[in-house]
């Protein structure tokens, strides 16, 4: 039987504001620390790090609206603790289905995350084949698909010049500035760039060129630098 203080949780009086906060923050500080006590026993220190690093937002969400859910049914008239376990056990799925398609694969910044969601499982499927290090390298197959998830979206200095239309020397020089996001260096200390960061780059550019061309343009008109060459020119209409 759950207990408050001593207290049977049946017999808690849950129109008392104090006892709803300290359930509702006994909750939140459950869910938060999910990432750290759902290590499985086999993982090493670095698979827990992982696990907890993949984990993190999810949980802490999903903490929120837990949180949320349970102070809303508390503070609620006749309410049981029957009928918040039944509403808690109604509403976790699909809280926790919403935690994970935002968190993992909605998100634009979570593809780190899927990579080394990837490398995890990966780990871990080799651990219970039975496999050694020696047969199959953490840095070798297990780490591969988690690389190519995290690369999938990424170009070299080479392929994201030739994007944006312009040199590797200036390509650097708008990367170190910061201008096209966080870049990742790979072993190597080579740069790779979010595609996503260079075509929201590139069409920012566009823009700004094109207010650029109008604004030039009507400046033009204004000082009578084009009334020669439009004078032969038929003007259309105005509506």
């Amino acid at each position: 039987m759950s207990t408050r203080q001593g207290v049977p949780l049946e017999t808690t009086d849950f129109d008392d504001f104090d006892g709803i906060c300290y359930t509702a923050n006994q909750l939140e500080l459950a869910m938060t620390t999910l990432a750290r006590t759902a290590s499985a026993p086999s993982l090493d220190i670095q698979g827990r790090k992982e696990l907890s690093f993949v984990l993190a937002d999810i949980t802490a969400g999903l903490a929120a609206k837990l949180s949320s859910l349970v102070n809303a049914q508390l503070t609620a008239k006749k309410t049981s603790p029957k009928a918040v376990e039944k509403v808690v056990a109604e509403k976790v799925p699909g809280l926790l289905e919403e935690a994970f398609v935002t968190g993992l694969l909605v998100s634009k910044a979570a593809a780190e995350q899927r990579a080394v969601l990837l490398h995890l499982l990966s780990t871990v499927q080799v651990q219970s084949l039975g496999l050694t290090e020696k047969a199959l390298p953490r840095d070798s197959a297990a780490s591969a698909g988690a690389r190519e998830a995290s690369e999938d979206d990424e170009l070299t200095s080479e392929a994201a010049a030739k994007l944006l239309n312009v040199s590797r020397s200036h390509l650097n020089t708008l990367a170190d500035s910061g201008a096209l996001g966080e870049i990742r260096r790979t072993a190597g200390n080579h740069r790779r760039i979010s595609k996503t960061a260079l075509l929201e780059y590139k069409a920012r550019s566009k823009e700004r060129q094109g207010r650029g061309l109008d604004a030039m343009m009507a400046a033009s008109q204004k000082l009578g630098l084009y009334d020669d060459e439009l004078a032969g020119v038929p003007r259309r209409a105005s509506r």
